[in-house]
């Protein structure tokens, strides 16, 4: 059997091709889709709808641009030459196949989104979801645009990490509901499974709000363009994080409300930072947050926040924290730390209760210069951006405590407008070339927080960033151009792992 080089692999790659034999398998006149009846396919109107969207993105390539493949039910006997099967099956673990290495939960052949291609007179495609047949299809469809035919054979792929995804500030910079839409199908054409949405920042708040409706910058996506945009994204299998970011980065939402600004002992306001000792601070957030959970009420991830609160080696010039930890929370020794972690508790408890599951950010947690008689709730997951403190707990340290970690490496995934405090835009080559799903950020001249191999369990996915710090520096369609490159890389090795698509083919 030949291997199939890396130049013939459709973007960014499968984890394995092998031809089997020399026939070809093409396209005919009297070529269908065909979905095998099963408990699975029966009334399935989500696998219906993926197939369509699919098809529709190769009308004019494959053929002609008014006419779409004819879909149908049923196979076997009344299969043709050149006909394309798809069979839900009922998981993801494939016959024969390995793991692979992968390791981790939702990884190798049993990924629910991992699936195989076996290519012969007709191919057949087997997969455990919608998400996965919509993965297929476009690797088969790419294949087919590029050479017009397929060789015999099988190819088996799935990801490395189970989420991949692109995080976009929309708190800082107004970007239009057709300008999300289109980075959403952007997305699904590069496996990305996850979009997350930062509307609330120190510069603006940008998500209507109806409880509140103080909170609102000027321009705000209105909650019919939300749902137009959560829409969109069930449609191409994207989910959708909303991110809420507290009790940091509330300059916005709080500029009405200054009295719930937390204030030094000198009486200065620390710039958007909520004062977690207010009973009615704290219920306002709970307030968006509940609005919030509503509008998004089919997502399965809420992002709290919890970054730059304060100088997180300053709690002392807060001394009211150190107080209510110990006077109200009755944490004997209490000081401001235990504060903030009760604080990012509660929330993530409410969230809980409704059964949202519950990220933050890692540069407040287990810092080695503070000493947290509170202790997380090991059920949020971290989205780990940052070690520039020295103080900073390793993403080791976070893992050991029981957290999942997704890996958000501001060093690599950061594409910050205007290249502001320091950042400069990243590349696709930079990223190909250095960055890989378990390499962490790191404090510069510090050993490398790196994991290759087998990537932990822990490790659940990773994100490339689009953060709005000087808005005007480029417009959307520049926004847009910019990231298209990095972002196509980091789908690549999201999807691969730390190997690269030539390294991936196997005889």
């Amino acid at each position: 059997m030949d291997k199939l080089t890396s130049d013939q692999c459709p973007f960014p790659g499968v984890q394995q091709y092998i031809k089997a034999s020399e026939g070809q398998w093409r396209l005919s006149d009297e070529s269908r889709v065909r979905i095998v009846d099963n408990a699975r396919s029966e009334s399935n109107r989500v696998l219906n709808d993926t197939i369509l969207i699919v098809l529709s993105e190769y009308a004019g390539s494959l053929t002609p641009a008014d006419q779409l493949l004819s879909v149908v039910y049923g196979a076997g006997e009344s299969s043709a030459s050149g006909d394309i099967i798809i069979e839900l099956n009922d998981s993801g673990d494939n016959e024969d196949n390995e793991d692979n290495g992968a390791g981790g939960a939702g990884r190798g052949t049993g990924s629910p989104e991992g699936y195989v291609i076996d290519i012969g007179e007709s191919v057949h495609i087997t997969a455990p979801g919608e998400r996965a047949v919509m993965y297929a299809m476009r690797t088969l469809l790419q294949l087919l645009v590029t050479d017009g035919f397929l060789p015999y054979g099988r190819i088996t792929d799935y990801p490395v990490m189970p989420e991949r995804s692109l995080h976009i500030d929309i708190g800082r910079k107004f970007y239009t509901e057709d300008w999300i839409l289109e980075q959403i199908r952007a997305m699904s054409r590069l496996r990305l499974n996850t979009l997350q949405l930062h509307f609330s920042e120190n510069e603006g708040f940008r998500l209507m709000s109806e409880s509140h409706p103080e909170v609102m910058s000027d321009q705000y996506v209105t909650k019919q363009e939300m749902k137009a945009i959560i829409h969109a994204a069930q449609r191409y299998l994207v989910d959708i994080i909303p991110s809420l970011d507290s009790p940091g980065h509330l300059g916005q939402a709080l500029r009405t409300h200054p009295e719930w600004l937390l204030k030094d002992s000198a009486g200065n306001a620390a710039p958007g930072a909520l004062d977690i000792t207010n009973p009615a601070a704290r219920r306002f957030v709970l307030d968006l947050i509940d609005e919030y959970a509503g509008l998004f009420a089919g997502s399965r991830y809420f992002h709290i926040g919890g970054d730059e609160f304060i100088n997180f080696a300053e709690f002392d010039k807060y001394p009211q924290l150190a107080e209510y930890a110990r006077n109200v929370l009755n944490i004997s020794g209490g000081t401001g730390v235990d504060t903030y972690i009760d604080y990012l508790n509660e929330v993530a408890e409410h969230l809980e209760s409704k059964g949202w599951t519950v990220r933050a950010w890692n540069d407040g947690l287990y810092r080695a210069d503070q000493t947290q008689r509170v202790a997380p709730k090991s059920s949020i997951q971290i989205t780990y951006w940052t070690k520039w403190h020295p103080m900073m707990a390793p993403v080791e340290d976070i893992m050991a405590k029981g957290h999942q970690v997704i890996n958000f490496n501001d060093g690599y995934l950061y594409y910050v407008l205007g290249e502001n405090a320091g950042y400069t835009y990243p590349t696709g080559e930079k990223i190909r070339d250095s960055w890989h799903p378990g390499l962490f950020p790191i404090q510069t001249g510090a050993p490398k927080q790196e994991y290759s191999g087998a990537y932990p369990r822990e490790i659940i996915g990773c994100t490339f960033s689009i953060w709005s710090d000087k808005p005007e520096a480029q417009s959307e369609a520049e926004v847009a151009e910019g990231i298209r490159g990095p972002l196509r890389a980091m789908a690549e090795l999201a999807w691969l792992g730390k190997q690269d698509a030539a390294e991936q083919m196997a005889e």
